[in-house]
């Protein structure tokens, strides 16, 4: 073709004449056709590997980064979740993952597994002690979706003991390798005496369980002088009636164990005498009657007892006793046995006298903080010697409510010998108590008036010389 252009560029753009020439051109215009079909089939070659290319780059495309993006962009929000575990149980102070759960998104009828990424679980621990720890499963895309499971903690037996009461294989207590005890089985427990726990001599720490089957009526004396007990990480079940020094002289234990639901329960004489490291009660349930020594001597304790619910405690003698370090304390007005209760609460401010109050000796002895009192003391009350001795920041005013039986002559010894002073209002009150004025220590045929100012009498007499106290009187009139 190229001799051929040449020749024709040659003979002015003419084609040559010779007939070997004309063959030539004939030969080179023959084999020009083949050059185009193979020009256009490898067009075609280079247009079907260019859409090979885009194909295979489609399917990259939807194989590798599409399934990256899902994982990246936020899912269709479940309904809820729902939250299986893996396993039965898991063992104390082992980590916790997502992997350990299956979790599954429903919407309507339709449940889908989630992938493991897109939740996460709390605690990432297992406790190292306890029967068992709840886990909160939530959704990394949408937080306020969660669910919670409770699991199983696994620990190491050391020893079981047979506690059954009519049946001793009925019910066991199992002491686990790290302190923690567990009550286990159906049926009644048995009682026991001071010092006849079967673990008394065992390292218990810790009261982890009670089965909700077992019938456990008395806890009197379970970790008496326990000086290894921590805690009580269950509640107290409904069927307890009494826990007369549990934990007395368990001088490690920081807290008490949860009362709320043991509406049962009416002794808790000496429960926590002697625990040293109690820095806070708790809430008391309605049927309390006894508390005598409940918390007396804990030197630790800053606040009282809620006694929000007690409507029928009435022994509170002692309950405080030389608990230096108590700020806060309540006291229902269903009290009558009050002597002692706060003797030493050197950082006490604030009492309530409780309008059944009947015996009040030596109630707020020595509290040389106490400054303010509400309430009245009530014509009820017939005991009160050194009721207020030693506190000398006493102020406010305060109403006796009195009767022939009265006596106040000691209840106010060296108080409010500093601060504002304090007021006390003598209040003849004949009628509540049912009594006459003759029958009582003033001798017969004495006047509301003549006995509340042989009551003034008596009380000035003992008052210290630095006493700011002013005492008036509110008698009725009536005659004896």
């Amino acid at each position: 073709l190229t001799k051929l252009g040449h020749d024709i560029i040659h003979h002015g753009g003419k084609l040559p004449s010779c007939e070997a020439k004309g063959k030539r051109v004939k030969m080179a215009v023959s084999k020009k056709q083949p050059a185009k079909k193979r020009q256009k089939k490898k067009s075609s070659l280079w247009i079907i590997a260019l859409i090979a290319v885009i194909l295979l780059i489609l399917v990259g495309v939807v194989f590798l980064v599409l399934p990256k993006f899902r994982k990246e962009a936020a899912p269709e929000k479940p309904e809820t979740i729902k939250v299986e575990a893996a396993e039965k149980s898991y063992a104390a102070g082992s980590r916790l993952s997502e992997k350990n759960f299956r979790v599954y998104g429903i919407s309507g009828k339709q449940k889908q597994l989630l992938d493991a990424d897109t939740y996460s679980v709390s605690p990432a621990k297992v406790p190292a002690h306890g029967h068992s720890v709840t886990v909160e499963v939530s959704s990394k895309a949408y937080p306020d979706i969660k669910a919670e499971i409770t699991v199983l903690i696994d620990r190491d037996e050391s020893v079981r003991y047979k506690i059954g009461r009519e049946n001793p294989d009925d019910v066991e207590a199992i002491l686990y390798s790290n302190g923690d005890l567990e009550i286990s089985g159906k049926g009644s427990v048995r009682n026991f005496k001071s010092d006849s726990a079967p673990w008394k001599k065992d390292s218990v720490k810790r009261l982890t369980w009670i089965d909700p089957e077992a019938e456990v009526e008395s806890m009197d004396y379970w970790f008496t002088g326990n000086d290894e007990y921590l805690e009580t990480l269950c509640r107290i079940p409904d069927t307890v009636r009494s826990m007369v020094e549990t934990f007395k002289n368990a001088t490690a234990m920081t807290s008490m164990p949860d009362m709320s639901g043991a509406v049962r329960l009416e002794d808790i004489t000496s429960c926590a005498e002697g625990c040293i490291a109690l820095e806070k009660a708790m809430e008391l349930p309605g049927n309390i009657k006894q508390a005598k020594k409940a918390f007396y001597g804990d030197t630790a304790l800053i606040e009282g007892a809620d006694t929000t619910a007690c409507m029928q405690l009435e022994n509170m003698d002692s309950m405080y006793y030389g608990c230096v370090a108590l700020a806060s304390v309540q006291i229902p007005d269903s009290a009558k046995e009050l002597s002692n209760i706060c003797n030493g609460c050197v950082n006490l401010k604030e009492v309530h006298i409780p309008s059944s109050a009947q015996k009040m000796n030596s109630s707020f002895f020595g509290c040389t903080a106490l400054e303010s009192i509400t309430g009245e003391i009530p014509s009820s009350c017939t005991d009160s010697g050194n009721l207020f001795s030693g506190c000398k920041f006493l102020s406010g005013t305060l109403t006796v409510s009195c009767t022939s039986k009265t006596t106040l002559s000691s209840s106010f010894s060296d108080a409010a010998t500093a601060g504002t002073g304090l007021t006390i209002i003598l209040r003849y009150d004949a009628e509540k108590s049912q009594e006459t004025a003759n029958t009582g220590f003033y001798g017969g045929t004495k006047s509301a008036d003549e006995i509340l100012n042989a009551l003034k009498a008596s009380m000035e007499a003992a008052f210290s010389s630095g006493s700011h106290i002013t005492i008036t009187t509110n008698a009725d009139k009536t005659e004896g």
